[in-house]
């Protein structure tokens, strides 16, 4: 008898049909994505690329309450899941990201190289979290909110209120990275480094929550009322009166604050209540946006949206160092309540493959500064991006498309992402 020999053929994996192809990208994280894509030409030309920025959206219905995130890239509207169990996104910077779990410790992750770094758990003097915060019955925080009834103070999350915002140094590891958060309710700025093992918390005046004060800083609450950056080995933190302090991160410990400059805006007298978002460019200069509106972009009934963009030129004199923004010089801002604010270079911004236009303002759903949000809890709203033309002082909603498979996503609480691969 002949012995059967062994088939010489192969699947023709190149060969599957698009629409298969698609259905099966459809369901792979981000990194898969990247590796499907490498496969061979006919997949590549299946999934189309993602190109940045991106937008990293929670999946913020039940049952599956942060268990997901969404990347989202603009205007493809191209999207691939990422799942992350309870965990909540708390910042972005240079491709990675800060996650915060139930119990209090952040991570830096990667999400295209899985690459992390774990910080010590966010805790205050002997205490994980000061009164008024208890603990669950599975361990993980919560809180009561305050000026209710006992009967009436519903439990939440202190994981989805506590921190504001993070910011860390580029490409962190083990052995090199800051991170430094902005926390609600007064408890201020807690910082960590590389070979610590504790977080260093730091007071402003007024830090003790108050929300009025004759003279000295003026300390909020509100997840729009401060902006915190980190750049060129030092974190910027911007304070609701424009006072702007630095902290060198390279200093030994423990750290201390040094005021840097104040930022004062031109939009009128109540200037505490606009958004601030700090950007630094390419160049080492230093931009803040100041940002008011009512809420909802197309809702001016009760007040006008109104954007200021100033920059800041330290060698000029003391009246002309903070001056208005005429022009961002070719680049493009996108700014947010939660992720660190990006200028992108005015080569990109004017290339004709991007959907991104020079010297203009990009921002998701609600105005930053608006009255509309408050805390983290907001009402439904529609997937917006929208844009501020410096030049022009004009406002447009930019390319709008529906997701599928998107009821659940919390476009106000999306994140600026550029991918990285480091």
């Amino acid at each position: 008898m002949e012995e059967a020999r062994p088939s010489s053929t192969f699947p023709d994996w190149d060969g599957l049909p698009n629409d298969l192809l698609r259905s099966i990208g459809e369901l792979l994280d981000v990194p898969c994505c990247i590796w499907f894509r490498g496969v061979c030409r006919s997949w590549r030309a299946a999934l189309p690329a993602m190109q940045p920025p991106w937008l990293v959206i929670p999946d913020g219905g039940y049952p599956t309450w942060m268990d997901y995130f969404t990347f989202v890239a603009l205007p493809t509207r191209s999207c691939a899941r990422w799942a992350l169990p309870g965990s909540r996104c708390v910042g972005s910077s240079a491709g990675w990201l800060a996650l915060l779990d139930p119990k209090m410790s952040v991570t830096l992750l990667n999400p295209l190289t899985h690459a992390q770094v774990r910080l010590p758990p966010l805790r205050r003097d002997q205490f994980l979290y000061p009164s008024p915060f208890g603990i669950n019955s599975d361990g993980s925080a919560k809180y009561f909110y305050a000026g209710a009834p006992l009967s009436e103070r519903p439990a939440c999350s202190v994981q989805d209120k506590l921190i504001q915002k993070a910011a860390f140094s580029a490409n962190p590891n083990a052995q090199d990275h800051a991170v430094a958060v902005l926390c609600r309710y007064g408890l201020g700025l807690a910082f960590t480094k590389a070979g610590q093992n504790h977080w260093q918390w730091l007071d402003w005046p007024d830090a003790a929550g108050r929300h009025r004060r004759v003279g000295g800083e003026l300390y909020g609450a509100s997840n729009t009322d401060l902006d915190i950056v980190y750049h060129d080995g030092k974190f910027y933190y911007m304070t609701l009166c424009g006072q702007i302090w630095t902290l060198d991160a390279a200093a030994p410990s423990p750290v201390t604050p040094v005021p840097f400059v104040k930022c004062r805006p031109q939009l009128g007298p109540d200037h505490r209540r606009y958004g601030k978002h700090m950007v630094f460019t390419q160049d080492g200069m230093l931009h803040v946006v100041w940002s008011d509106g009512p809420g909802l972009p197309f809702d001016t009934r009760t007040r006008p949206m109104r954007m200021h963009v100033q920059s800041y030129h330290p060698g000029s004199s003391r009246t002309r160092r903070w001056r208005k923004a005429r022009h961002l010089s070719g680049r493009a801002f996108l700014i947010g309540s939660r992720s660190h604010s990006l200028a992108v270079p005015a080569s990109v911004a004017s290339a004709p493959s991007t959907w991104i236009r020079p010297n203009c303002v990009y921002f998701t759903c609600i105005m930053p500064g608006s009255d509309y949000i408050s805390g983290e809890s907001v009402e439904w709203l529609p997937p917006e991006i929208w844009e501020f033309d410096v030049k022009t002082g004009v406002f447009r909603e930019c390319d709008r498309r529906d997701i599928p498979n998107s009821d659940w996503l919390e476009w106000p609480k999306a994140i600026w992402f550029t991918p990285s691969l480091l």
